[in-house]
């Protein structure tokens, strides 16, 4: 007896499966911010509470984005990490005050990736464009921020995330310190056997996202960032 396979029922079976695994690193997300404040055990102010609220919908509409684009190309050929970086960047620039960051995106590589490895890189994103707008300029100057990235044939890309800000405290140790959202960072970054790079001064500070490519090491060469730009 011949078997009918219905390949559109077949798509969107994958569909649906991609979104339920994403729904649920989403949620995980969520779960540690929640622990995080549980922790604490200290009262949130109004202040706190919206900022709370506008990092939980960051994360949601970096998915919802993720989903869209692939949505749109429909070639199964993953996702253009271009594209996707400068749809949340544009994003993260409506959670804050107007005018609050200057925003410039360099590519170099038209390759996709794939959708997993997408929506990690976009979380991270997100986090590291988040923390410049509320921390590179304390006496509220719009911060300068470049996005780089690199794709190649072999699966490994490269998210540079830049700002002309004061950089970071005294003796403050980035890949230790921090509260919740580098806690994040580094977990989203384990989960894509990555390395996020860290370089800071007086004039800014520059994370590098690293991921090796399928069959060893990463074809990238990361080239020190122009702070002050």
């Amino acid at each position: 007896m011949a078997i009918l396979i219905d390949h559109g029922d077949i798509g969107l079976a994958e569909s649906d499966h991609r979104i339920a695994n994403n729904l649920a690193r989403l949620s995980g997300a969520i779960r540690l911010q929640r622990n995080a404040v549980s922790r604490s055990g200290k009262p949130l102010t109004a202040d706190q509470v919206c900022q709370l609220l506008d990092d939980i919908s960051a994360r949601i509409e970096v998915t919802a984005k993720l989903h869209k684009s692939l949505a749109v190309a429909g070639n199964g050929n993953g996702v253009h990490l271009g594209n996707f970086l400068e749809e949340i960047a544009e994003m993260i620039g409506t959670l804050g005050p107007e005018r609050k960051m200057n925003l410039t995106v360099a590519c170099s590589g038209e390759n996709h990736i794939e959708p997993r490895h997408a929506l990690h890189a976009g979380l991270i994103t997100a986090e590291l464009l988040t923390n410049a707008v509320k921390y590179a300029h304390p006496t509220g100057l719009p911060v300068s921020v470049q996005v780089r990235y690199e794709t190649n044939d072999d699966g490994s890309f490269l998210v540079e995330v830049t700002d002309d800000g004061v950089g970071f405290p005294e003796n403050f140790d980035p890949t230790t310190d921090g509260g919740l959202g580098f806690q994040l960072m580094r977990a989203l970054t384990r989960g894509l056997n990555a390395e996020l790079q860290f370089e800071h001064d007086c004039l800014g500070v520059c994370a590098r996202l690293v991921k090796p490519g399928t069959f060893g090491g990463a074809n990238i060469e990361s080239t020190p960032a122009v702070k002050g730009n």
